[in-house]
């Protein structure tokens, strides 16, 4: 993440848009001990999603279900997958 104050984004607005568009977890714009995030709109709504799928109970039992089965070593080959 990016880390700058409010001065020097208001600065340099461009430059900060670029870095919110392309570093991990946007920037982050600090003034006066407050800290706000600024990211991309495809980030936010890859974040949307996200907690949207971690609502939906039924898929995260699966998830956890197949993690389970993971390591107990109840795996396909691609072959098996396949056939």
């Amino acid at each position: 993440m990016y880390h700058v104050t409010g001065e020097y984004a208001k600065n340099n607005f461009s430059e900060v848009l670029e870095k919110a568009s392309t570093e991990p977890g946007g920037v982050v714009i600090v003034q006066e001990n407050k800290s706000f995030i600024l990211i991309s709109q495809e980030e936010l709504e890859s974040w949307i999603e996200t907690a949207e799928l971690l609502q939906d109970k039924t898929l995260i039992a699966d998830i956890e279900a197949s993690h389970q089965e993971y390591h107990q070593g109840k795996v396909f080959t691609m072959d098996q997958l396949l056939d």
